[in-house]
Parts: C-alpha cells; structure tokens; sequence
C-alpha cells in the first residue's frame, strides 16, 4: 500500500506561493509614526494628555506609560491604548518646566518596543534630572526563549510525528509489544517535554515584554493573561492535543477527531511568531501550519523507523512497506518544508538580499543547508538502500541493507533535530537590520544632537544646486564610532509651514542612512531622529539642520 500525496494539499501549497510572491511587504514591529507634543515642542499651557501614534496597533504593558517631572519624580498619568493610539490622560495643575513620558508597548508579533518623549511647558527647564527608572535590560531572556523554543519544537514535532507513525505509517505492520511500548513511551516523554517547554515559556515570554530581565521570570506580572494571552494558548492546546495523541497511542486507537486535536496542537507555534506581522496574515499562518505538519511527519517518522527496523530486519516485506509509506510522503513533505520556508523567510526579510545580509537571514540559510543535508539522506535511502532491501540476492545481502537503512535514518533524525532547533531560534531572532559595510562620514557642516546618555546622531544635507539634496544621517556612540543598530531609524522632516513626514533612509554603511530628499525651500529644517538601538529602546532626538543654496 502506498500514499499518494492530496490533491488538497498540492493546490493549497500553489495558492500559498501565488499569494506570497503578489503580496506587498508589511513591517514586523510596530513604529512609532508621531507623538502629540511633538519631540522637543515648548507648550504655552500644559496639555490635558499626550498621544503617541504607531503604525499598526499596539498594547500596553503594565505601566507601560509614565510621566515624570524635570526633577524626575513621577507624575500622574492615566494610560490607555486603543487600535495604533496610546493615550496618557494628565493632571490639569502641571507646572512650567520640562517633562519627559517612557512608553512601553507591544507589537502585533509580540515584541516590546519603548521610547521616549521629552516637551516643554512655558520654557524648558534649567535642569533636568533623569528619572529614576528600574532596569530595562532583558540580559538571558531571549537566549534562554530561544533554546526554550528550540526544546518544545524538536519534542513536539517528534510526538506528533510518532503519532502520525503508529497510526498511518506502522498500520496493519505487525510491530513486537517490546517496539510498540518503547515508541509509545518515547511519544509520552517527548509530549511531556513539550508542555514543560511551552510552559516554560509563558513566565519568559512575559519578562521579555515587560523588559524586566531573568528575575522577572517569577513576577506575577510576566504571568498576566493580557501579556502572555497567546503563549497560554499555545500551552492548552499543547496540552490537550498531545494527551490525546498519547492516549491513542497507548489504547492504538485511531480516529479523523484524534489526529485533528493532535493535528492543533503541533500547529500552535504558528499562532505566535513573526509571521502573524505580515499580510496575508491568515495565508500565512496557515503555510507555517503546513511547515510545522511536514517537519512533525518526518521527524517522527524518521526516529519511528530509526526503532522498529531492527525489530523487522528477518521481515524485510514488512520493512520495506514502513519504507515505502514513508519515502512516498517524504518527498513532498520535505519539498513542503524547503519551499515554505525559503518563501516565509523571503517575505518577512522584504528581499533575497536581505536573506544574506542580516543574521536572520543566514539562520535561515543554514537550516536550508541542513534540510538539504536531510534530503541528501534521503534520496540514499531511497534509491541506493531500499532496493537492496526489497530486491537484495540472499538474506544476509538485504538484511545488511537494512541495518545500513536504520543508520541512515537515524543520521537523518539527527540532522533534522539540528533542523529544528535552528528553527527555535529563528522564532525568536526577529529580522533585524541591514548589514554592516564599511562606515561612512557625515563630511563637514554636520549637524549633531544626542540621543540618549551613550548614542548620537550626526546628519548633513549635501551642499549642491536646486532643490533635491542628499540628507546622511549616521548614529554614533559618545567616542564617534558608528554603531551597527537594530532597524533603520525613523527619519522625519519638518520647518515652519511645511511637514516632508518621515523619509525613508537607505543603509549605506554601519550606522549610516542615506536619503535622497527634495526640500521645498533653503533654511533651518528641523530633523527628528528614532533611534531603533535595540528590541526595547528607540530614544528620539531633534537637531536643527541648515538647508542653504
């Protein structure tokens, strides 16, 4: 009996790529667009509340929003977020001098971002004193997320995929009680290892949100069901589906509705992750769907096969119908697993270029590496060894074939495991910014404004005739030294009368952004620059830029 891969699954993975290859780029994180005050501005009367606009919707944090005086005490503030806007309610008897409001919130993909906004009541004051605010350092949360991640991948992959095994792939093959336990009690373990992992993840996820480091890991707030709402659902259905799955398993029974919670809970990860950023949102959690659902089959059918061929090695028809199930899908799915991947990666990078210049991409391109390690494996197998094993002269020749079968198959697993694990990590590495080259210089009649307390920007307008002009905008630490930074930054021009809105830059080297710009009209421009410095930071500066015939 063989498989046949369905038609369904064939015209679904042609309508995805269709799709994936017309659709526009969207953005990953949020950004924000403007802020009311703007960065700088000098009030005549206290506001009655600020306002920050992003670019897509966003949600606040647990004081995600705070406002303090210019001697750095906290000033009340009623935060609210509603779709792209976060609003902060103030007192009515604000005082003249100067006030700064950090903002903290989360992006539609689950990652926090923050900043800052600094205005003016009356005239700025004299002094300003920093606020005294607990540390925004996430330190080994995104490493430990990512090996947490990389542990629940491989261990539910492998139980849902051993599920598929004893069901499909071993049925009516006539399996030792001694092989069916062991691969019953490696699903439990492995489905065991999963929900730890993903439960693991929940308090990790929320101290990454909240930007509260290791320690925050055991603070009720990282536990909130408003912050970690979709990890807590990736848990039930984990949970759920994976006991399932252990239970038919062990009673070897076999049912559509079984596999379908199975089936959901091996498709979880695609719920939370970068790809829900991108549109077509729905188009592509279901790709992603259909990347988990191929590497679950051949993960699990790889370590099925790696234990139940020796046990069938003086049954080589047996062995080779476990085989010859197995290597009919595999093809496809493994094609299923390149393809949507190189495509998944492609649309959230906006570029094939892009693949190869930042570190997301070349994660990317190592596990293509490893898949085509795996399918290198596979066609071994495929066209080499398993004809030995079915069409061998004499016992000995084909039993010898089979135990080169199990070992190749078990290098297989091996590889794979790798496979998923880079996968972990590229769940949580968001694509990041372009890569470095070599360093440019913003030239003379540079303007300079400080961002923060180690970084600053420097920007020139190119001196030349007419009106289109080169705007170089460079961030660099306080020794001078360009710095290689998380995203481009957020430029945005405006002078009196006339708004240009944000620019968009071009990378040209590390820590340096070209623009090509036409300015309506010569005289001072101011240039408000957000820095993206990291995951958690985009400090804001303004600087006054000299346009001159």
């Amino acid at each position: 009996m063989t498989w046949r891969v369905p038609a369904w699954f064939a015209a679904l993975l042609v309508a995805a790529t269709a799709v994936l290859g017309l659709a526009a780029p969207a953005s990953a994180h949020a950004t924000l667009v403007s802020s009311d005050p703007a960065e700088g501005e000098v009030l005549d009367a206290a506001p009655e509340e600020v306002t920050f606009t992003f670019d897509e919707p966003v949600s606040l944090v647990p004081d995600g929003l705070l406002a303090f005086d210019a001697a750095g005490e906290q000033v009340d503030v009623e935060a609210s977020a509603s779709g792209t806007e976060v609003r902060g309610g103030l007192p009515g008897d604000l005082d003249n001098g100067t006030y700064v409001i950090t903002w903290r919130v989360v992006s539609a993909d689950g990652h926090p971002i923050a900043g800052s906004l600094t205005f003016h009541v009356g005239a700025p004051s004299p002094k300003v004193e920093a606020p005294q605010l607990g540390p925004d350092d996430p330190g080994a949360v995104p490493t430990l997320q990512a090996v947490v991640h990389g542990v629940d991948y491989v261990a539910l992959l492998l139980a849902g995929g051993l599920a598929v095994f004893l069901a499909w792939t071993a049925r009516g093959v006539r399996l030792a009680d001694d092989v069916r336990r062991r691969l019953v009690r490696v699903l439990r373990v492995s489905a065991v290892v999963a929900v730890v992992a993903a439960a693991a993840a929940i308090p990790l996820a929320g101290a990454y949100q909240l930007g509260s480091g290791v320690g925050g890991v055991l603070d009720l707030d990282a536990i909130d069901p408003a912050l970690v709402q979709d990890d807590l659902l990736v848990l039930v259905l984990q949970v759920a589906g994976l006991s399932v799955a252990v239970w038919a398993a062990r009673e070897q029974q076999s049912s559509l509705l079984a596999d379908l919670v199975t089936a959901l809970a091996v498709w979880s990860p695609a719920l939370v992750g970068h790809t829900r950023a991108y549109e077509p949102t729905a188009l592509l959690v279901v790709t992603d769907a259909l990347h988990l659902t191929a590497g679950a089959t051949w993960l699990g059918g790889l370590v099925g096969l790696a234990l139940v061929l020796p046990s069938v090695a003086g049954r080589p028809r047996d062995g080779a119908l476990l085989l010859s199930r197995f290597s009919t899908v595999a093809a496809a799915l493994l094609a299923a697993l390149a393809l949507t991947g190189v495509l998944l990666g492609w649309r959230i990078v906006g570029s094939w270029s892009r693949l190869v210049g930042e570190t997301w991409g070349r994660l990317l391109l190592v596990k293509v590496a490893l898949v085509l390690v795996v399918v290198a494996l596979a066609a071994w197998n495929r066209w080499r060894l398993l004809p030995r094993v079915t069409d061998g002269v004499g016992h000995d020749d084909r039993r010898t074939a089979t135990g080169l079968v199990r070992r190749t198959v078990a290098a297989e697993a091996a590889v794979l495991v790798a496979v998923l694990g880079v996968t972990g990590f590229l769940t949580q590495k968001p694509p990041g910014g372009p890569a470095p080259t070599q360093p440019a210089t913003a030239g003379t009649g540079a303007v300079t404004g400080v961002a923060s307390d180690d970084l600053k920007v420097v920007a020139v307008v190119e001196p030349g005739p007419g009106l289109r002009r080169r705007l170089i905008v460079q961030v660099q630490d306080l020794a001078g030294e360009p710095l290689d930074l998380y995203d481009a930054p957020a430029v945005a021009l405006r002078t009196e009368g006339v708004d240009l809105g944000e620019v968009p830059v071009e990378p040209v080297g590390a820590g340096t952004y070209e623009a090509e710009v036409v300015f309506p009209r010569t005289g001072t421009w101011q240039l408000q620059v957000s820095i993206r410095a990291d995951e958690f930071t985009s400090p804001v500066t303004t600087v006054e830029l000299p346009v001159t015939d």
